[in-house]
């Protein structure tokens, strides 16, 4: 049992081996000898940068443009591993009704259905919206990921810190 456990996980870490050749020669290319530890932590450092990227894009328009309203928690979403985050509706300037799941976990003002929120929007793309207010919990939440790609990426590129 314990050979064919050992060569199943051989079969397996040969696969990712394999699927990490484009890296690895683009990596050779340009004078680099990544481990495949080293490009995977690459790969999801520039992932995870895409993602909290797309969220800081978001908050930039919302300091330039953003309108604010008065919106109401609709219902709390407990799906995922981590905290349960507020799921927030409000209307926009033309009365459309917009819904969304904020990033950030419920607190007192939060926690009730019901409960009213303010709310800032972009009013050229009203899905992009966000609660008002928690600044610490928002600072808090970017630096952690922001810090997460920081780490991918330092362990990406510091020679010799990981071997295969």
């Amino acid at each position: 049992m314990e050979q064919s456990w050992t060569a199943f996980w051989a079969r397996v870490s040969d696969g990712f081996h394999q699927a990490l050749f484009p890296f690895r020669a683009v990596a050779e290319a340009l004078g680099g000898h990544p481990s495949d530890i080293q490009i995977w932590c690459f790969l999801c450092g520039v992932f995870f940068l895409a993602l909290v990227g797309v969220q800081s894009y978001g908050d930039i328009m919302l300091k330039r443009r953003g309108v604010l309203a008065t919106g109401k928690v609709v219902g709390i979403d407990k799906s995922g591993d981590g905290p349960d985050t507020p799921v927030i509706e409000f209307a926009d300037r033309l009365g459309t009704t917009w819904r969304f799941e904020s990033h950030l976990p419920v607190n007192g003002t939060t926690r009730n259905v019901g409960a009213p929120v303010d709310v800032m929007y972009d009013p050229l793309h009203p899905k992009r919206a966000r609660e008002v207010g928690r600044p610490l919990m928002k600072a808090i939440h970017l630096v952690v990921w922001y810090a997460v790609v920081a780490g991918l990426m330092a362990l990406a590129f510091w020679p010799g810190f990981i071997s295969d």
